[in-house]
């Protein structure tokens, strides 16, 4: 008598944002490592700069336009870095589960790429590049939130000399998150941070996800 005995399915590893952090690690060392002349013409020539933004087919399959792409991988410094890097691996590893990796490097590219042209697009006469993955985080947390409406995230609150975990909705969390956004985006006339670029990086996650949304129910009918 044969017996067929269910086999668990591995799951296929998920290496695309692990990449991604690296990517930005390696290029922060390479900077860091470089004279300071260097270190600015690398942020000059991988940035996005308003000023050189040109929409045409042509310019934006030329420099300017794959500095759209460049820019999110170089950072100011390492908090700037840092900061980044966290929310792209909380975020970023649970959006790469759900949606596979070539799908999350897609959104990742995609939607940072459009978050910098439409920051350049507020400010067009600016020499200063736009430099930093936050469009992209920002798109992961955009696409977070619409793929995991329920979920929770767990946040440390210090309790005299003790602390305390507190599971908090991240719908909460995040729309405070994006108000803050919203609020420095509105208040900041100028400066080093562009809040642009977080608030579109949000809106352009949240549309990838609506539309790669039916992919996620066919495939889940099919696995049934």
């Amino acid at each position: 008598m044969f017996v067929r005995i269910e086999e668990k399915r591995r799951r296929p590893l998920r290496l695309v944002t692990p990449l991604l952090v690296c990517c930005c690690l390696f290029v922060a060392v390479w900077q860091a490592l470089a004279p300071p002349a260097e270190r600015y013409a690398l942020l000059q020539s991988w940035g996005t700069v308003p000023a050189e933004i040109k929409l045409n087919f042509s310019a934006l399959l030329s420099g300017s336009g794959l500095r759209l792409f460049s820019a999110l991988f170089v950072h100011a410094d390492w908090t700037h870095l840092f900061g980044n890097l966290l929310f792209l691996g909380l975020f970023g590893a649970g959006v790469e589960r759900t949606l596979g990796s070539w799908r999350l490097l897609a959104l990742y590219l995609v939607a940072g790429a459009f978050a910098n042209l439409f920051t350049a697009l507020m400010a067009p006469l600016t020499q200063a590049p736009i430099i930093g993955s936050s469009g992209a985080v920002s798109a992961l947390i955009g696409a977070y939130v619409l793929l995991f409406p329920r979920s929770h995230l767990g946040i440390v609150l210090p309790l005299g000399l003790y602390f305390q975990l507190v599971r908090v909705p991240a719908v909460h969390l995040i729309g405070i998150w994006l108000l803050f956004q919203v609020l420095e985006t509105l208040g900041t006339r100028s400066g080093a941070v562009a809040w642009w670029a977080h608030v579109f990086g949000f809106i352009n996650g949240v549309l990838l996800a609506l539309i790669l949304r039916p992919w996620l129910h066919r495939r889940d009918v099919r696995l049934v």
